[in-house]
């Protein structure tokens, strides 16, 4: 037996992996894999239509049903998730936002069911809908019906679960979204004093010291060494001068961390496992400033998902450092540098100007203000990569192919239409099988609730026991807080994108008129704002559609906007299905010759079936602003 597994000693943080694959009773047997080979913690990702409330057989849920996670619309569904493992033993973070108060009733439905004390479950929703609306895009409710759920879910457990995180507060998106480094802090810290400001007054003292306690945090970590050094060490020391300040509580900060992911490349995809490995140092080196869990990614996550031997190796590079390195036998190496030392300084301060000025402005303003904030930024960050500005290895330098070893054939991912028709079967024998005047008694208390302020979680706890669904509760709280809400476009439109992309003329004078849309539910936007800011400043009209719409509202607006080209972006696996799916429904309104190009996270093998669906053009991570432009112009002056 090798010494690391012999060792008693308590490692020094979680290891995760992030895992959600088809159906329930598939994740489950990737969980307890997992669990035997050296997993600590369970990170479960939803797939699409969970995460957007919707059920696996609703009509925006076709395509994308177990695609990008687990599919879960109910109790039973929850009961096939965790079988065979102890919930009070195990420590569950579910990234789950929209949606959370929901997953958690059903993850309490269950306890309950089981017998489990809920004082004993261990865990964290993640619950933050700040970075949903300006990063992440699976919003559902408008922003101030989506912070009350947020605050129930808080109250709720604070009061049933002593030992779960209610709100996980996210930087990571931020970072992935083009925040600096104290952009990061300061508003992953101003989303955690919103909502604890919220709850102070609706709950005893004792319980709003723990409430201020069990807030977590979800960050990013890059290979920016220092500044990331320093980001981390300013997150450790801000957060409990921040919270004594306003609260008279000093909470330790608690914190799960995943490696960025936006350095990672396409292009050689083999140096990303360098970046990984590196980009661990700054949550790992300081022990002052260390995080609680870790996940990586997978080294080829610019190609596609995940497969087994991409999750062993990130599951390897943590063991490596925990077991290898010997960095938790030693006090924090980086206390006492100037370096450091003054760099977590400007970070601080940077940080409390930014949350200053946040809780000036509050919750919806900061929405605006980020979203716009983030679009600037990342559109500095492709034009000093596309400039040459800032070097990628492999990208824009360095690019002779590394060659170190042969492709590996590539897992074979769920078959998203199969699950969902199987799905759908197995949704509606759950249906049958429920008492309707049980379920109707409790989706009427749970509207109630939600109409009256009161207990979101228990309502929902008591809809889940009944049989209600994700879809069904989404539904249900849309009587009380209104239809799904869209958000605008959300860039600075005086910023510029780029400066090389050159003017568009068409024939006859006219300006080039695009519409952009991102087709099914997932919700990063980044790459498509700002695309449609460098179509913008070329001259171009941009009909803004962003992401959750169904192919047939894409090709009805692209038909009654009389644009020249539809731009979709597809980032979880769809697109087959999408490129299909609108090409009918433009043939069905007359439109057969209206040119459709496709962006996004799609394998190369993919490209002939949808070239002969009629999409003109493909392009993938790393296209440059001049070729895609072009590539419009083509398609509108075609014929």
């Amino acid at each position: 037996m090798s010494a690391a597994a012999g060792s008693s000693r308590r490692p020094p943080w979680i290891i995760r992996t992030y895992a959600g694959f088809g159906d329930a009773a598939s994740t489950n047997l990737r969980f307890r894999d997992n669990l035997a080979r050296g997993q600590r913690g369970l990170s479960v990702a939803f797939d699409l239509p969970t995460q957007c409330g919707y059920d696996a057989d609703a009509a925006m849920a076709r395509g994308e049903v177990g695609r990008t996670g687990v599919s879960v619309s109910h109790l039973g569904d929850m009961r096939e998730l965790f079988e065979g493992i102890d919930l009070a033993t195990a420590n569950t973070s579910m990234t789950i936002n929209a949606t959370a108060p929901w997953l958690y009733a059903l993850y309490l439905a269950l306890a309950d069911e089981r017998g489990v004390d809920r004082a004993l479950l261990r865990g964290t929703t993640q619950n933050d809908m700040l970075k949903e609306f300006v990063a992440r895009g699976t919003y559902v409710f408008e922003p101030e019906a989506s912070f009350r759920l947020s605050r129930a879910l808080i109250l709720a457990s604070v009061r049933h679960t002593p030992r779960w995180n209610p709100t996980n507060c996210c930087g990571y998106h931020l970072m992935e979204s083009g925040a600096t480094a104290e952009e990061e802090v300061g508003f992953a810290l101003l989303g955690a004093i919103f909502l604890l400001d919220a709850v102070q007054g609706a709950m005893p003292r004792a319980a709003f010291e723990q409430a201020v306690s069990a807030i977590s945090f979800f960050i990013n970590s890059g290979i920016e060494l220092v500044p990331e050094i320093a980001k981390v060490r300013a997150y450790s020391q801000l957060w409990p001068d921040l919270c004594e300040e306003r609260y008279g509580v000093r909470p330790r900060f608690r914190a799960g961390c995943q490696v960025r992911s936006l350095t990672l490349t396409a292009q050689q995809p083999e140096v990303n496992i360098v970046r990984i490995a590196l980009s661990c140092l700054p949550v790992l080196g300081s022990a002052d400033a260390r995080v609680g869990a870790l996940q990586l990614p997978g080294f080829r996550e610019a190609l596609g998902l995940p497969d087994v031997g991409e999750q062993t190796l990130a599951l390897r590079t943590q063991q490596v450092w925990m077991h290898e390195t010997g960095i938790a036998d030693f006090p924090d190496i980086f206390a006492g540098s100037h370096v450091i030392e003054k760099a977590t300084a400007e970070t601080i301060a940077a940080a409390r100007a930014i949350i200053d000025a946040g809780l000036q402005r509050g919750y919806g303003a900061t929405i605006l203000d980020l979203s716009a904030l983030l679009g600037r930024r990342m559109a500095g960050y492709i034009a000093a990569v596309e400039s040459g500005e800032r070097v990628l290895v492999g990208v824009n330098a360095f690019e002779e192919a590394v060659a170190v070893a042969k492709d590996a054939a590539p897992e074979e991912q769920p078959d998203a239409m199969a699950i969902g028709d199987a799905r759908t079967a197995a949704l509606a024998g759950w249906r049958a099988s429920r008492d309707p005047e049980a379920w109707r008694t409790a989706r009427e208390a749970l509207i109630a609730a939600a109409r009256e302020d009161g207990d979101v979680i228990e309502a929902s706890v008591a809809f889940a026991r009944a049989g209600g669904t994700t879809g069904e509760w989404t539904l249900a709280l849309t009587e009380v807080f209104g239809a799904r809400w869209s958000a605008p476009l959300g860039v600075d439109m005086a910023a510029k994108a780029r400066d090389e992309v050159a003017p568009i003329a068409l024939p006859g004078g006219r300006k080039l008129r695009v519409l952009l849309a991102k087709a099914g539910l997932d919700g990063h936007t980044n790459a498509l704002r700002l695309l449609a800011m460098t179509l913008r400043d070329a001259g171009a009209e941009v009909v803004w559609l962003g992401p959750g719409h169904a192919p047939e509202a894409i090709a009805h607006a692209a038909v009654s906007e009389g644009v020249d080209a539809i731009g979709l972006s597809s980032l979880s696996g769809a697109h087959g299905w999408i490129a299909g799916a609108v090409r009918s429904a433009l043939q069905d309104l007359g439109a057969p010759e209206l040119p459709v190009l496709m962006g996004g996270i799609i394998p190369a093998e993919d490209h002939p079936a949808l070239r002969a669906e009629g999409v003109v053009d493909i392009f993938g991570p790393g296209a440059r602003s001049p070729e895609i432009v072009a590539a419009f112009v083509r398609a509108a002056t075609a014929g």
